[in-house]
């Protein structure tokens, strides 16, 4: 059966129809005629995948990774870098109305941290939407620090290990392992130059339970089961956005929430007369404590808790900065930022149908000023958003 693409959907899977229904084709892309097997048929939409590719877009590429076509890792190297950037500037439009820039990082090889599965000693991702293990010998979004400390694994197998394998690396290509599970070769991690760290079932073996990333002209401590960016070019993106914004802003006490280890707290410190962190992770708010020391930074407050347990306990908040889940803000949070009234509320978001939704709860007492995507993603269907906005 023959098919015209006509565009993307959302995740970037091409779109076109069959018999007035809507047709998802997994890797098609616009424009492209495909000869396609149909995978899934209800009443209201049909899934398909490609058979052959009859009429090719100009902008189809040949994955440069053996894995790609069975691995859930990404799901745009079949396609150019410029659009795969159309897409997600177009997607921005259609979720969020406009878009004034997208910040670019590296293409490949960007990703600080990974975590691999590891069944029987085969290392590696899940398929898309399974739990069937896909072995994996290198991976093109990796730091290729990562990938020396991944075959240094294959090269020592042990087939009764099944766990999970977490990988760190920080901008001085100082590396972090953590294992969990039962494997036979930590003497030879341990020996390795390529682990600085190394934390087995919890206990260090070697190094520290963290490493120091350094940013600009920042320190942060980050613990092997904290959240950072995987990305630092694109934290980097955000960071350069936030200063411009708050360079000529009057802001007495600002919220940074969801704050992780507070490195965008940290950030804006300098502008600020007071801000206040609040982290649900309890050692990432051990982190951030930290943070504060290794910046000398002393109008910092850090709160452990849930951002829905604090947030209506503040008062006279000239400035809110928000980094949530991908499920996005609860509507207490929401409620509550309608009372405080803040002058200038930041959002950043890394899913956009979230960020839709709460921006339409938050449209009665804000503006939209700007916004801008950061491609902390490249290769896949995410970006990052970061959006500002101002009190009526």
């Amino acid at each position: 059966m023959q098919i015209k693409i006509d565009d993307f959907d959302d995740l970037g899977n091409g779109l076109g129809k069959i018999d007035n229904k809507v047709c998802f084709v997994n890797k098609g892309l616009p424009n492209e005629v495909l000869d396609i097997e149909i995978t899934k048929n209800t009443k209201s939409y049909i899934n398909a995948k490609i058979n052959k590719i009859i009429i090719p877009s100009k902008k189809r590429l040949k994955p440069i990774c053996p894995f790609y076509d069975i691995c859930g890792g990404c799901n745009f190297l079949h396609a150019t870098k410029y659009l795969e950037n159309e897409f997600k500037i177009l997607k921005g439009k259609k979720f969020l109305g406009s878009i004034d820039k997208l910040y670019e990082t590296a293409e490949l090889n960007y990703r600080n941290k990974v975590i691999f599965h590891v069944k029987k000693g085969e290392i590696g991702f899940y398929k898309t939407n399974t739990n069937q293990l896909i072995k994996i010998t290198y991976c093109y979004l990796l730091d290729d620090e990562i990938n020396k400390i991944l075959a240094l694994f294959n090269k020592h197998v042990d087939n009764n290990f099944t766990g999970e394998i977490l990988i760190r690396v920080n901008s001085l290509k100082e590396t972090l392992v953590s294992i969990t599970g039962n494997y036979q070769y930590t003497n030879i991690l341990i020996n390795s130059n390529l682990i600085n760290n190394l934390v087995y079932n919890s206990k260090v073996l070697k190094g520290n339970n963290y490493f120091i990333e350094y940013l600009n002209d920042y320190k942060f401590k980050v613990s092997y089961l904290s959240f950072f960016q995987v990305n630092c070019k694109g934290l980097e993106s955000i960071i350069d956005i936030l200063n411009n914004f708050l360079k000529d802003k009057n802001i007495n006490i600002a919220l940074d929430l969801y704050s992780g280890t507070s490195v965008l707290g940290i950030i804006m410190a300098r502008y600020v007369k007071k801000i206040i962190s609040v982290e649900e992770v309890k050692v990432a708010t051990l982190d951030a404590l930290e943070n504060k020391k290794l910046n000398k930074i002393n109008n910092l407050e850090v709160i452990n808790g849930k951002v829905e347990d604090y947030i209506d306990t503040f008062k006279n908040i000239d400035l809110v900065v928000v980094d949530p889940a991908r499920r996005g803000l609860d509507k207490k949070t929401i409620n509550y930022l309608k009372t405080i009234k803040s002058n200038y509320l930041i959002y950043i978001a890394c899913k956009m149908d979230s960020l839709k939704r709460d921006l339409y709860d938050l449209k009665e007492i804000y503006d939209v000023t700007s916004i801008n995507l950061v491609d902390m993603f490249p290769r896949t269907n995410h970006v990052e958003s970061v959006c500002v906005l101002k009190l009526r």
